[in-house]
């Protein structure tokens, strides 16, 4: 069975893949790594910088054109890992984005400036990983893996799954953007608008089937291939590449939709900072499907907890 991939063919595959999901109360045990596609030979020689090979348990560095900031402020020294972003911030639980271009493809290709914030900000001091799960330069983001997958692998690094509303401030920065490098669509500095390729439903079920198809279908780029793709606050391709996992439970207990996906992918789809996709369940796994993690400091600054975070309607208009 192949469709053409899109939004809509993305939401027809849900209910067959559902039928092979386990049910949506399991617990999020410990879980083995989900298959992530190889690079290519072309994939690999078009990296821009080649990766000499790692001892097995060691783990490449991360660095970032904003470490500097970081290291000549004292009060931000040493709040979040070296592969971890600090945000501080002020989340906005009410923005909406006006299009003032747009387009049949992607629904908008320029957003207007000045949108004001039209709730009471929230005051976030969190930490997120700078890049893509497994975080590590030079790797594959981590896909195929399910919103209870995403949660146990976190927490076995001694994090959390993000909720949706960090997601979205480390995303938007201080100013609020629309993408996390301004307001125009194009030129963007990050994996977005590749051509769709065709994919096969039967083949991404079956486990011996299934790495194959990954390959076949693989788009994304290696971690740390777009270092301009970064928003303000330190945080790396969170437009395109892959979807990502967000958990809109911990913003609001009472959700209908737990598990929620920020970012788009590497297709030509919508993915503004706070547009969020929220009809896959916790069970649902594709191709495009990835995460990164959230934790507090560990400098000691108090700040209170996070507000419950209950849209008065989700934005889907990004």
């Amino acid at each position: 069975m192949v469709k053409a991939i899109g939004a809509g063919a993305l939401l027809g595959v849900v209910a067959l893949a559902s039928r092979y999901a386990p049910a949506w109360e399991r617990p999020a045990a410990s879980v083995p790594a989900p298959p992530c596609p190889t690079a290519t030979a072309a994939e690999a020689s078009s990296f821009p910088v080649p990766l000499a090979p790692l001892p097995d348990g060691a783990s490449r560095s991360f660095p970032s054109p904003r470490a500097a900031r970081f290291d000549a402020d004292p009060a931000l020294r040493g709040a979040c890992p070296a592969s971890m972003a600090l945000v501080d911030g002020e989340f906005c639980p009410d923005l909406s984005y006006e299009c003032v271009r747009p387009t049949d493809t992607v629904s908008c290709a320029e957003y207007a400036r000045g949108k004001r914030c039209l709730g009471e900000p929230d005051h976030r001091r969190y930490c997120i990983d700078q890049h893509e799960w497994p975080n590590r330069i030079g790797d594959n983001p981590q896909v195929y893996v399910d919103w209870f997958e995403a949660k146990a692998l976190c927490a076995e690094a001694g994090k959390r799954l993000c909720r949706r509303s960090e997601w979205i401030l480390a995303c938007e920065g201080p100013k609020r953007l629309p993408f996390p490098w301004g307001f125009v669509r194009q030129p963007s500095p990050c994996n977005v608008d590749r051509a769709s390729i065709p994919f096969d439903v039967e083949a991404m079920i079956d486990a011996s089937t299934r790495e194959g198809e990954l390959s076949r279908l693989w788009q994304a780029d290696r971690i740390g291939s777009h270092p301009d793709c970064v928003s303000a606050f330190g945080a790396y391709d969170q437009s395109g590449n892959v979807d990502e996992w967000t958990d809109d439970l911990a913003d609001n207990p009472g959700s209908s939709h737990p598990s929620t996906l920020n970012g788009g992918y590497w297709g030509p789809v919508r993915d503004t900072c706070r547009l969020t996709t929220t009809s896959h369940g916790p069970t649902f796994k594709f191709y495009q499907v990835g995460f990164r993690c959230c934790s507090d400091p560990s400098d000691g600054v108090i700040v209170p907890p996070p507000r419950p975070w209950i849209e008065r309607k989700p934005d889907k208009s990004g």
